[in-house]
């Protein structure tokens, strides 16, 4: 990495380090599910490459975890992860007007020790006091003035250039193509104008991108918003030790000793490779639907957030986090003859088997959280499960990555003038 015109520090990280950093954030691709960010460039030889929407998911999710430990002084390290809380906070959907002023005092602090960390308060580093650092100051009041920041903040050249990609088939004459393209979209747009053919030429939708589920998904009751999706064994049979997991669940549910509930267990219960989260969730391919041991190249979505109530000291019920992989979604049919499973009998149960991380019931939406190994399998109810997630692996440790706060975030869709399937796409902001 470079020296910021030329002035050096404790803050500075020593090449051989962003190297190291380089090359975990490269490997860290494969265990990042594709719908958070597409190829990350090398981060020392290639950031001229990068993009508004890798810089800001790099910034967010990677740098907490690849920068922990790697200052010279800790107080630098903090200060990057407090200028991450403010991003994360002009990102979200809804904002009250108390919590801008919170903002504005967090953006204030943040800037007074910019200014002593960097500036030093000496002339002979006066290059170190950028305009956009002084911008940070009205970023509050623009909030108030404009709106939210993703209802103003896009990219509308890369917007563009999106819509235009599609059209590059040619590597001897590709300003042929291009012309083509924006005659072609000129026209299409002209002729939903003038005869209001908006609906009628429309792109189709690809699938999986609706709130609905397909043709080619699953639906049981009690489970609108989990889409089962192929593979699918069909006579799976489990082995005692996940029979006995499943049944140390159903206990919760029915009573009863365990030992009577596992032999209770239908001998059968298909296993689900993948499941879609209705209403605009998240794909996670479950590990019985890995291809990585096939020898096939794949974005590792198999990890998943989970949320399950756990009692506390009170007598009550408190919700807890939990992050881990996500094995196979069991098919769970229950006899309506056995009164074993009471108000349960005749019902259909999908239930998650997961290999839960150690974090320490920490919210890697709050802070950052690192899996210090796995603990035994568990059982839970499929509806427990609220998003994939995505792992960084450094120096013997992985961090998790969680975009299931309520903020907004750019992402690379198919542009509504893109033909369905091309890999050209225009940047939206949407929720997570």
């Amino acid at each position: 990495m470079g020296r910021f015109s030329g002035l050096d520090g404790p803050y500075v990280i020593p090449d051989h380090i962003w190297l190291e950093i380089a090359d975990e954030t490269s490997k860290a691709v494969k265990t990042i599910p594709s719908t958070f960010v597409g190829v990350i460039p090398d981060i020392v030889y290639s950031r001229d490459v990068f993009t508004a929407d890798i810089w800001a998911f790099w910034f967010m999710y990677v740098a907490p975890i690849v920068l922990r430990g790697r200052f010279q002084d800790d107080k630098y390290y903090t200060h990057l992860c407090d200028f991450i809380d403010i991003m994360k906070v002009t990102l979200r959907f809804e904002t009250t007007r108390v919590e801008l002023e919170e903002l504005r005092e967090k953006i204030v602090l943040w800037v007074l020790r910019y200014e002593e960390y960097y500036y030093q308060y000496e002339d002979s580093r006066l290059a170190a006091c950028r305009l956009v650092v002084h911008g940070l100051l009205h970023v509050v009041d623009d909030i108030l003035y404009v709106g939210p920041s993703w209802a103003t903040w896009t990219f509308f050249i890369e917007r563009f250039c999106g819509s235009l990609r599609s059209a590059l088939h040619s590597r001897t004459k590709p300003w042929s193509n291009l012309d083509k393209r924006v005659t072609n979209l000129a026209h299409s747009a002209q002729l939903r104008a003038k005869y209001e053919l908006e609906d009628e030429l429309a792109p189709p939708v690809r699938s999986g991108t609706t709130s609905a589920p397909t043709s080619q998904e699953q639906v049981y009751p009690g489970y609108p918003l989990s889409y089962l999706r192929k593979p699918c064994l069909t006579k799976y049979e489990p082995g005692d030790d996940i029979r006995r997991r499943v049944a140390h669940y159903l206990v919760g549910l029915v009573g009863g000793k365990q030992a009577a509930i596992a032999k209770a267990l239908p001998q059968c219960m298909p296993a689900w490779g993948k499941v879609r989260i209705g209403g605009g969730g998240d794909v996670v391919r479950a590990m019985i639907a890995s291809r990585v041991r096939l020898g096939t190249a794949e974005r590792d979505s198999s990890y998943v957030r989970y949320e399950v109530l756990q009692p506390d000291r009170h007598g009550g019920d408190i919700r807890k986090v939990h992050y881990g992989q996500l094995q196979a979604v069991l098919e769970c049919p229950l006899d309506p003859l056995q009164k074993i499973w009471a108000d349960l009998g005749g019902n259909t149960l999908l239930l998650a088997l997961i290999t839960p991380c150690k974090t320490n019931d920490k919210d890697a939406t709050r802070e950052l959280t690192l899996c210090d190994g796995y603990r035994a399998q568990v059982v839970v109810d499929l509806r427990s499960i609220q998003a994939v997630v995505g792992r960084v692996a450094s120096r013997g440790r992985f961090g998790i990555v969680d975009r299931s706060g309520t903020y907004a975030r750019t992402t690379f869709t198919p542009d509504e003038e893109t033909r369905e399937g091309d890999e050209a796409s225009e940047v939206e902001l949407q929720s997570d």
